[in-house]
Parts: C-alpha cells; structure tokens; sequence
C-alpha cells in the first residue's frame, strides 16, 4: 500500500511532508525521509533511557525535536508524574501535525508534567533554567538534516553551550543514524565524558542507530 500526503509546509531551510500509511505516519524533509513511524526501537529506547538517567524526584528534561512523538511517549511512560519534560520543537508545522494527525495514536494523553514548545533548541536553552537532562532528537545525527543552523549544536561552541546549560551530573543524549566519531571528538575536546549505545536496526550493521550519552 502506498504512503498518502496528508500535509505539506515549508519552514526554514526545509520543505516538509507529511504521509499517512495504516494508520503509522511519516515525515519527509527536502524530499528525504526524515522519521518513519514503521520503525521507531531507537527513539523509544532513547526515550526511556532519558527516564533512567533523570534522578531524583524532579528531574527537569528537555528534549529538542518533537517528530512523530515516539521519544516523547517513552519517556513520558517511564517517567509518570515524576519530574517535568519540556518538548522544543523548532518547526510550529511539525507541532500542528503531532496534534490532529499523529498523537492520537502514539501519546492520546498528553500528561500534565509536559509542555510541547515551538523554539529553537539553543536560543532555548539560553533562556530557561538549567536541566538535569538534555535530549537531541532532532536529525538524522549529529549534522544538520532539516535546518542548516542545527550544525552550531553539533561543533565545540555548541557543545559548550550543552555542557553549561545541563546541571552538573546530568547529562546529554543524542540520537543518530550512524557512528559520528568527529562529534564524539568534539564533545569529549570540550569536556564531556562520551559512551555510545548501538541499537540494532536489522540484520545489516550499517543500519543500526546509536545513542551517544554526554556525561558531566
């Protein structure tokens, strides 16, 4: 059966399309696929990691990139009531979609302890709090994808700017699609302590996704 477009918009460097499949939902960006709801183990494993490396009883989370909602959920289902998650989503169309067309069906209850902001993730952090634990979503790794401004996040000044803006033993996690040792560089350069969890894709290693935990 073939992917339906549902939706368009164009936001920043980035032509985005919505598709719609059996009810599991897809996200195009420049013509490229962006997330797809057919396949989501990583970003559920990176959600519910966020959950367990946020102690205390009042973990303050925040996670840049909002999708398809799929790390949102896990996290959210890990964490119950405890602490707060706050969602920072830089395009207000993505936002728009998770609420009519895709919550319904990968977060129906949106929990109180959630806020879903549309804001780019360093001009955010540069204005909130410290959190105890930052989440990076929000490519297909560490490099720009869908914003060309997103590559400040990945290089030294941006990975200072993470390190200060998480509380001392937090820590930063980040999605990607493949094995980033330039960035791995980068981050322990600017004092991060780095690990790297593999998540199995398939048969095949070149698809596998990775987790890479910045701890401080």
């Amino acid at each position: 059966m073939p992917w339906h477009l549902i939706a368009t918009a164009h936001h920043a460097d980035a032509h985005l399309e919505l598709f719609r499949r059996n009810g599991i939902f897809m996200i195009r960006a420049n013509g490229l696929e962006l997330m797809n709801g057919f396949s989501h183990a990583s970003e559920t494993a990176l959600g519910r990691l966020a959950a367990e490396l946020a102690e205390g009883e009042a973990p303050r989370i925040l996670i840049g990139g909002l999708g398809l909602g799929y790390t949102l959920a896990a996290a959210c289902g890990a964490m119950g009531a405890r602490g707060t998650i706050t969602v920072a989503e830089f395009t207000p169309a993505v936002i728009a979609w998770f609420h009519e067309h895709i919550r319904p069906s990968v977060l129906p209850e949106l929990p109180a302890n959630v806020a879903i902001v549309q804001a780019d993730v360093l001009t955010h952090l540069w204005e909130q709090p410290r959190y105890d634990l930052i989440v990076l979503d929000i490519d297909n790794g560490p490099e720009p994808f869908t914003h060309a401004g997103n590559v400040a996040l990945y290089e030294r000044e941006g990975l200072r700017v993470l390190r200060d803006r998480v509380t001392p033993g937090g820590a930063v996690l980040l999605w990607s699609s493949f094995d980033a040792p330039d960035f791995e560089a980068n981050a322990r350069d600017v004092g991060f302590s780095v690990t790297r969890r593999c998540i199995s894709n398939g048969p095949r290693p070149e698809l596998d996704h990775h987790i890479y935990i910045l701890s401080v």
